[in-house]
């Protein structure tokens, strides 16, 4: 949700950074006894405050199940209105009313236009309740890695279990196939779930469980309510009839904490979520109180990850065959209850704020927690999945320039992998306590409130004045590609001092080469030396005062910067492989 609410979402600037809210042209608009104070005017039309669903699902007739939905949405509207617009697609309209009156709406390209009769003018609320009916999807019949084709609220037949699971999927933006919401992450909002299944289905949804309520019908009811806003895509509801519940609380805050998995892999499950509990903590303490409640793991069929559904994170079936290496998933599904879920996305273009800021908190906690060795061997595997993207694909900025575009055509290892080492790239500039505490600041400010990458460039340019914040973000982040470097050396023992010569040798990115400063360690048997290099151009020359003629020279010995050295005399350091004439990280 983008509008201020009384439980003290923060009224940080959204889409707009110039933008400010006046609480007193807002009035009295209230949802399940929380009051708004203000809005977010830069949004179009309206800005949803909360969403109360009513789902029923009828599954008595395997392969054609059934629902009945009544989405109950309170707006604000952003300007004078006489109509609100809506996400929905197929399904069957059974009636819409506006303020409990009802109105006759009309359907078009995956749209519902709402008449609202008397205009409505900005900071007005309004509340619009649309009911319908539909098929649920079928996966079975659909390649989960289909992601224009998947999605939806959804039945498999046969999971791996052999048993029949429900579990709706709504990212990138499809939740529009079975609710009637504002389907673009930059429109956050509360949720408030009624959910109805037969009497043998254990129901999760987003947020806390208020109730159970079992009906005469032999169905049953469960209610969930969540007092943080999400983007649509987090919103989520699954039933199962074989999971085991495993239940606890963080070791230093405590925080409720619970994993639900099939019976068949509930051994695979506690090395799977091993360490998972002191990760909440961990982003806590650093990043900002969780700000959730609770936080639970559902293993459900999706499409071979995890998905940062909000509260009730999605943990793919297949991820408990390899529990050691998947528990990676686990934690960086938990880290977006920091970014991209609490700081939601102002446009799809803006995806690395979801997605890299997330891989960058995770080898925060598994260096922390895992030890130093651990968390470098993580880092060298983003390097490896991002420059391999690079050398493979066709490279694009991590914020590409508008007009918004298909967020799948940058779903890859640039705006995940790279986009956490570009952040790493900024900490080792500024500083590694100063840039968690501006990230703290940053997700307390925009909490519930999307949000831009110009936003975060000129956050960072003013809270870091001298590190030069606009060049970085012109080359690493609105620019694209990676340096390739050919380290050249000459020890000239008379003046005790080596000269280096540092030639960017990539045919891509920034036409006068990147920069930035290198380091470089310098190495005969048990003697070390460091020295960073400021490179400037296509070709950088240094002389580095030097007490012994060096046998290696290593580029980035820390491995803290987004760069391939070319293949030398002796290959690759230890780790790496050369490939296309580049020094490369093997894959973990």
């Amino acid at each position: 949700m983008s509008a201020a609410v009384a439980l003290g979402v923060g009224c940080a600037d959204g889409l707009d950074p110039g933008a400010t809210d006046d609480p007193s042209v807002v009035d009295d608009v209230v949802f399940r006894g929380v009051n708004v104070r203000s809005y977010d005017r830069s949004l179009p039309d309206v800005d949803a405050v909360g969403y109360e669903i009513d789902v029923a699902v009828d599954d008595r007739n395997p392969g054609r199940e059934t629902f009945r939905a009544a989405v109950r949405g309170t707006f604000v509207a952003t300007r004078s209105l006489t109509q609100l617009t809506l996400d929905l697609e197929g399904n069957e309209l059974d009636g819409v009313e506006v303020e409990g009156r009802a109105v006759t709406a009309q359907r078009r390209d995956g749209t519902l236009t709402v008449p609202l009769g008397a205009a409505v003018r900005a900071g007005r609320g309004l509340r619009v309740t649309v009911r319908y009916h539909g098929l649920l999807g079928q996966a079975d019949s659909v390649n989960p890695n289909d992601f224009r084709a998947y999605g939806g609220l959804m039945v498999r037949q046969r999971n791996r279990a052999g048993r029949r699971i429900f579990a709706s999927l709504n990212w990138p933006s499809k939740a529009r196939r079975w609710l009637a919401v504002r389907d673009h992450p930059r429109d956050p909002a509360l949720v408030a779930w009624s959910v109805t299944f037969d009497r043998r289905w254990t129901v999760v949804a987003n947020g806390a469980q208020e109730r159970v309520t079992d009906n005469p019908d032999g169905t049953r009811s469960w209610s969930f309510a969540s007092t943080v806003p999400m983007p649509t895509y987090d919103l989520h509801v699954a039933a199962y009839d074989d999971w085991v519940e495993t239940r606890g609380t963080t070791p230093q805050r405590g925080t409720a904490v619970r994993w639900l998995t099939y019976s068949r892999d509930a051994r695979a499950s506690m090395e799977l979520y091993r360490g998972a509990s002191e990760a909440v903590d961990f982003f806590s303490s650093r990043f900002g109180a969780y700000a959730w409640g609770t936080m639970a793991w559902v293993e459900a069929p999706i499409f071979g990850g995890g998905m940062e559904h909000a509260t009730v994170v999605s943990m793919d079936e297949t991820l408990f065959d390899d529990p050691a290496t998947s528990r990676a998933t686990a934690i960086h599904e938990l880290a977006h209850h920091w970014s991209g879920n609490l700081v939601p996305l102002g446009s799809w273009n803006d995806f690395w704020l979801s997605e890299g800021f997330t891989e960058y908190l995770t080898a925060r906690f598994i260096e922390a927690h895992d030890g130093p060795e651990a968390g470098r061997a993580h880092w060298r595997g983003y390097l490896s999945e991002a420059l391999g993207e690079e050398l493979r694909g066709t490279p694009h900025p991590l914020r590409p320039a508008d007009p918004e575009g298909d967020v799948l055509s940058i779903f890859d290892a640039i705006s995940y992998q790279k986009g956490a080492l570009v952040l790493r790239m900024l900490e080792q500039r500024v500083g590694a306590e100063p840039f968690t505490r501006f990230l703290r600041g940053w997700f307390e400010r925009h909490r519930g409130r999307a949000t831009t990458t110009r936003a975060l460039e000129t956050e960072l340019s003013a809270a870091f004045p001298s590190a030069g914040v606009p060049g970085f973000f012109a080359q690493w982040v609105h620019g694209s590609y990676h340096p390739e470097l050919q380290v050249t050396t000459r020890y000239d023992a008379a003046a005790r001092s080596a000269t280096v010569t540092v030639a960017q040798t990539q045919r891509q990115g920034p036409r006068e080469g990147f920069a930035l400063p290198l380091t470089l360690e310098f190495s005969r048997g048990d003697q070390r030396g460091r020295a960073t290099v400021p490179l400037t151009g296509r070709s950088t020359t240094a002389t580095v005062p030097l007490a012994f003629d060096p046998s290696t020279v290593t580029v980035d010995p820390d491995e803290s910067a987004f760069l391939a050295v070319a293949c030398g005399p002796d290959r690759c350091r230890a780790g790496y492989t050369c490939q296309r004439a580049l020094c490369i990280p093997s894959r973990p």
